[in-house]
């Protein structure tokens, strides 16, 4: 791939990133700089997606790897605090970062691939390399463990899209 490519890559799927990276993470300086380190080694490690491949799950699985490392050093996951301050309708928003703020960080991972990019069952098995059963059944769960944590009735909870997301 060209340089050229390259970039449309960048313009392309910018804000996707980013925006799994914050939910991951919680920070916008944070999630910007893992963005810029996803890229650059997306770029020195270009040739090994195949030319069939979508780029958006691969950097993706670059990401998130990156996330998950800061994650482990960091060893928390406040970002209900930027979310109140920095977004249109903050307060709800913020109450769902605080839920998934109790999830487990594969919970939280799995809900972000499928509500946030609009992943296919068959997209986040490859991602995560399980069989799509397995992804099938622990999006369940993870949906269960939200629910749980939301507090109050599920049923008269608003239903709050992901800022910027597919779906």
């Amino acid at each position: 791939m060209d340089a050229e490519g390259f970039e449309d890559w960048v313009r392309d799927h910018h804000g996707d990133l980013y925006r799994h990276a914050l939910w991951l993470v919680g920070d916008a300086d944070l999630a910007e700089e893992l963005v810029q380190e996803t890229f650059y080694r997306a770029w020195r490690g270009r040739r090994g997606l195949r030319r069939r491949e979508r780029p958006l799950p691969w950097l993706l699985g670059i990401l998130r790897r990156a996330c998950f490392a800061e994650i482990a050093r960091r060893g928390r996951y406040a970002p209900e605090a930027y979310f109140e301050a920095g977004v249109p309708g903050g307060e709800d928003v913020a109450h769902l970062a605080r839920a998934l703020a109790r999830l487990d960080p594969a919970q939280r991972d799995i809900l972000l691939l499928y509500a946030l990019h609009g992943l296919s069952y068959a997209d986040i098995a490859r991602q995560l390399d399980i069989p799509q059963g397995t992804v099938m059944s622990r999006l369940a769960r993870a949906r269960a463990a939200l629910r749980e944590v939301w507090g109050g009735p599920w049923e008269e909870a608003a239903v709050i899209p992901f800022p910027g997301s597919r779906r």
